[in-house]
């Protein structure tokens, strides 16, 4: 079998790109310590917070695994070294209370239509290259769809209100949680169409 990075090296298109991630990178994470988390892993959520750093592209081919937040650092890598138009783009509920709501990382790209498109790999319901004829539309549909998903946790109408969707730059590979949190928190937001 060829060298997963050898066949990395090979993808010429974002299509080839979602089909190598979908059959080679599973959600996860690595630890501070070296060592990889898998879902299925019975301290998989209470460790994250103290243990997990931010993997760059050699890291998740190594590991083969990686969260959105990873897995949008590799999609990076890819597109930018394909010279594509890409931003990525960070969603949340910020609250001023610790809470449990799931945050989003993704990539977009501007294809040779002048089309944005919305890759994702890790969220698996949404998996898929999805074309929109501007990033307004785009953002706008990405906002909506991560409401829907929050209020099969019960959120509260107040705290969709405190939702922020940020652009956000590359961040330093092998960085904690609370410094990835700050890094793409205290970047460019983005203006949205609320749904409430």
């Amino acid at each position: 079998m060829m060298d997963i990075k050898v066949l990395f090296s090979k993808i010429q298109t974002p299509e080839e790109l979602l089909n190598f991630m979908s059959k080679n990178i599973n959600n996860g994470y690595l630890g501070k310590s070296g060592r990889v988390y898998h879902l299925e892993d019975e301290d998989f959520n209470n460790k994250w917070f103290d243990d997990y750093i931010l993997e760059g592209k050699d890291d998740i081919l190594e590991t083969l695994y990686g969260n959105c937040w990873d897995q949008v650092e590799l999609e990076r890598t890819w597109f930018t070294d394909n010279k594509y138009e890409i931003k990525t783009i960070y969603e949340m509920v910020k609250l001023e209370y610790e809470n449990n709501y799931p945050t989003h990382s993704f990539l977009v790209f501007k294809d040779e239509d002048g089309n944005w498109n919305w890759f994702e790999n890790s969220d698996l319901e949404n998996r898929g290259i999805h074309k929109f004829d501007s990033f307004e539309n785009l953002l706008n549909f990405q906002y909506n769809k991560y409401v829907d998903f929050l209020k099969t946790f019960n959120i509260y109408d107040e705290e969709i209100k405190k939702i922020i969707m940020t652009e956000y730059e590359k961040p330093k590979t092998g960085i904690n949680v609370e410094n990835y949190l700050n890094w793409v928190i205290n970047s460019k937001t983005l203006e949205y169409k609320k749904v409430i």
